[in-house]
């Protein structure tokens, strides 16, 4: 392989080349170290969903949104050491953070129970799309009542992205095996992943816009189960993603970073992106835990909820019986 390429090296040449580089050897080894650590936060938010969460609703959505921590975490740490297997791995680590978000939609459903429940408790309120990050500004859009056709809305611009994201991704994957894409290319016209580039972005704004309509719209009625911060674990997953690796790519077109061997700039960018997202996905790791490992306050939209709360105010009624 040629000094400078813009071609992922084979673990043969890149690990020789490594021998001598103290400093990539130990980031990478702190690396792993906190792929490690993400992948025990799990195994211990794992337990507590199975031992304590085991009988709410949303348990079994709550876990797959925890498993896209370990999963990405991991991801980098196999593109960081297996340099040929990036276009794979984002492959993989794109599709999960499509699916976190609907996820995480069908997550704030359940706190109502089902769609229905949530368009009768919220009836009397009304719901704005005037919302970051595409129409904010938009000051013909007023808001109306929830009814399920709203729903249905919120719910296909977050679908879209689940189908888009995946469906771009494996049409590079085959244009990369047939040799008419590599994912180092500079955007260009000439370059197809530019025009992708661009659908997946246009993908994301729609997605995050219904995201974050709907969640400002049931934050007030959920203030005990924070929303805010289980939306923003996922949100910052996907912005450190995929705002952090344009920059990166954008600052290596320009020759910022420099050629290491048979490395090139672009090759370069993307070792430094994934390096950067093991130490953010373990960050964000942490800040999930917080917003999804704890018990729910008690349901009051479904027969698990109203079960809870009869029992808990039991002993309160008893306590007033001593008393008096």
């Amino acid at each position: 392989m040629a000094n400078c390429s813009e071609d992922f090296p084979y673990t043969s040449i890149l690990y020789p080349e490594l021998e001598n580089e103290t400093s990539v050897i130990v980031i990478g080894v702190i690396a792993l170290i906190l792929c490690i650590l993400t992948l025990v936060n799990y195994g211990e938010e794992l337990w507590f969903m199975c031992r304590v969460y085991s009988l709410t609703p949303n348990r079994n959505y709550v876990i797959l949104i925890l498993t896209i921590f370990p999963i990405l975490s991991l991801c980098c740490v196999l593109g960081l050491l297996v340099p040929r297997s990036t276009l794979l791995m984002e492959l993989i680590t794109s599709t999960l953070r499509a699916i976190s978000i609907l996820v995480y939609i069908r997550i704030l459903m359940g706190y109502f129970g089902d769609e229905d429940k949530l368009v009768t408790d919220m009836s009397d309120e009304a719901m704005t799309f005037r919302t970051p990050p595409c129409c904010c500004c938009c000051v013909c859009m007023n808001g109306s009542k929830i009814s399920s056709g709203i729903l249905r809305t919120i719910k296909l611009l977050c679908v879209q992205m689940v189908v888009v994201r995946p469906l771009t991704m494996l049409i590079l994957v085959l244009l990369w095996i047939d040799n008419k894409f590599k994912l180092t290319d500079v955007m260009s016209t000439s370059n197809p992943g530019t025009y992708f580039q661009f659908i997946n972005i246009i993908s994301l704004l729609l997605s995050m816009w219904g995201a974050i309509a709907l969640t400002r719209f049931v934050e007030p009625k959920l203030k005990e189960c924070r929303i805010r911060l289980k939306f923003l674990s996922v949100q910052l997953a996907m912005v450190f993603s995929d705002a952090q690796r344009a920059l990166l790519t954008f600052l290596a077109s320009r020759d910022v970073f420099d050629c290491v061997k048979t490395r090139g700039p672009m090759v370069q960018a993307y070792r430094y992106h994934y390096g950067l997202l093991v130490l953010e996905t373990f960050l964000l790791s942490l800040l999930a835990r917080y917003a999804y490992r704890y018990q729910d306050p008690p349901y009051q939209y479904d027969e698990l909820g109203k079960e809870k709360s009869e029992m808990r105010s039991v002993p309160s009624s008893r306590t007033n019986l001593k008393l008096t």
